[in-house]
């Protein structure tokens, strides 16, 4: 017979497995939404239900946000489609080879219309990512066709051909890539999307320059931490084991460093730098190599490689922070409490945004964890997830609403702060 001691030992961890880390107990909840009360959210919030209904994860694992966070970068969908698209290829003016794929719809779309998706990935991704194709796959068989921006140095079998990598905020990559569309579709409507890293570039790409915000109908951050200079910190906290997640990613940007090597810091990039007629950059590989954390790579290498300064530079340079307020298109910034890469805490930049604009909405899920929001099964969940649900539901009711019905959103800056009153649907912790 098992000692007393060790069936409580046994009933502790089972209870500390059930209930502290899957937190099988915890009901499932609608998402938290905050918005201005404008008629444009308003009639946005009428059309979009999947905003007004409980996100319902994974049955065994899905309300533990490490479980969700993991399997997505590990797995990234269970299931997933294999998309076929048509690569491009532009050669930037540094000699960078910049490529992105375009994808076309498998329907109709139900308005009849031509509708664009320009999708930025997160870090060190590309359209070869499975959330990245599961999200594809799922927006041609809505109608969409879909433009997937692949980051440069992230294609393992695409060699850079100047001395760079995609860094935090630059949006030139990006601006090659929306502008093609353009000229190459010139009916459709275009819908700016990003996926964390991804979200602070097309946030940034909209703000800097508001103009560009005439390309769209409107866009979906999902993810970002917008403010980048708040990594220091954040990536080296060990609460909710961020530390950990700091050192996976760090593994996963050396791998992709590592591909190019010769390119990047050595005799190839050498040999560039003097048909430049340009000074070399002075880098300590040794340092590179030696990373464990994301902040160490950006000090030795990112922001070296763009000639800035200091760190705090460099970061306050691919922030997407500063833009946001420039930005009155109606967006979609989407979050999920148990995040532990961006925690809620640090969301008080867009939580300020949302209370004078009159075209925005920020959604917050109680589960979903970092670009997980696995939803279905008891152990093995769907293919398709809640957040490519959401996304293209609150694209659909942009369109419904904006292009169908004609209500226009409000774009004068003058409607930043025009006293109405902020609604909050359960208060954001």
């Amino acid at each position: 017979m098992a000692h007393p001691l060790v069936i409580v030992s046994a009933v502790v961890l089972v209870y500390y497995i059930a209930v502290k880390f899957l937190k099988l107990t915890e009901p499932y909840e609608k998402p938290i939404l905050k918005y201005l009360d404008s008629k444009f959210n308003r009639s946005i919030l009428q059309v979009c239900d999947i905003l007004h209904k409980p996100y319902i994860p994974t049955l065994l694992w899905g309300r533990s946000g490490h479980v969700q966070t993991v399997l997505y970068a590990k797995y990234g969908r269970f299931g997933c489609p294999e998309p076929e698209g048509s690569r491009k290829s532009v050669l930037m003016p540094d000699g960078a080879t910049q490529t992105f794929d375009i994808f076309e719809p498998l329907q109709p779309h139900p308005s009849g219309g031509d509708v664009t998706l320009c999708v930025c990935p997160g870090i060190a991704n590309s359209s070869e990512k499975k959330y990245i194709k599961t999200f594809v796959d799922y927006s041609q068989n809505q109608g969409y066709r879909i433009a997937v921006l692949n980051h440069i140095g992230a294609l393992e079998n695409v060699p850079i051909t100047s001395p760079r990598i995609f860094t935090y905020g630059d949006t030139e990559e990006y601006d090659v890539m929306v502008q093609y569309v353009r000229e190459n579709f010139p009916d459709s409507k275009l819908v700016t999307i990003g996926f964390s890293m991804g979200a602070n570039i097309i946030v940034k790409y909209i703000g800097e320059k508001p103009h560009r915000q005439q390309y769209f109908i409107c866009a979906v951050s999902v993810c970002q931490g917008y403010d980048c200079t708040r990594a220091l910190d954040v990536l080296h906290e060990w609460e909710s084991g961020r530390r950990i997640y700091n050192f996976m990613m760090t593994l996963n940007m050396l791998k992709h460093i590592k591909l190019h090597m010769k390119m990047l810091v050595g005799e190839d990039a050498q040999r560039f730098w003097e048909q430049k007629g340009l000074e070399p950059i002075d880098y300590n590989i040794d340092k590179i190599l030696g990373s464990t954390s994301l902040c160490h790579i950006d000090e030795h290498l990112s922001r070296r490689m763009v000639r800035s300064p200091d760190i705090i530079e460099f970061y306050e340079e691919c922030s997407s922070v500063h833009h946001l307020n420039k930005i009155h298109i109606p967006i979609l910034l989407l979050h999920s409490a148990d995040d532990f890469l961006v925690p809620p805490k640090y969301n008080v930049h867009p939580l300020e945004y949302v209370e004078k604009a009159p075209n925005a909405i920020f959604a917050q899920t109680k589960h979903g964890g970092h670009l997980g929001f696995f939803e279905g099964g008891v152990v093995s969940p769907n293919t398709y997830t809640w957040l490519e649900k959401c996304a293209i539901g609150y694209v659909d009711a942009v369109y419904d609403v904006a292009v169908t019905q004609g209500i226009e959103p409000v774009l004068q800056d003058k409607s930043m702060g025009n006293g109405k009153q902020c609604q909050i649907e359960r208060e954001v912790s």
